[in-house]
């Protein structure tokens, strides 16, 4: 989406650029609600009912590639929201 922002920014209106940036925290946002009902939906799932009601030492931590994904999200929700506000600008 930034690409093709950045190359319409650059042929048509530098507003071009901004506008897109919108799109691009719209799907980081997606993307960051998908990936917690997944981590939300994987702990749930492992919780286990046990004749006694406990939880018993399970690891309930995210994977490495869940973080490196969350990570991602984050710096593209930053990365979108300043293409959004000052793109123009920066054309």
């Amino acid at each position: 989406m930034g690409v093709v922002g950045l190359g319409l920014g650059l042929l048509v209106s530098p507003m071009m650029f901004a506008r897109f940036g919108s799109l691009i925290v719209l799907f980081a946002l997606i993307g960051e609600f998908a990936l917690l009902k997944g981590e939300l939906s994987r702990l749930y799932d492992s919780l286990s009912d046990d004749s006694d009601g406990l939880v018993h030492s399970k690891d309930f931590t995210p994977s490495r590639w869940h973080n490196k994904k969350g990570l991602l999200l984050h710096v593209t929700i930053v990365a979108g929201t300043i293409i959004w506000g000052f793109g123009d600008l920066f054309l």
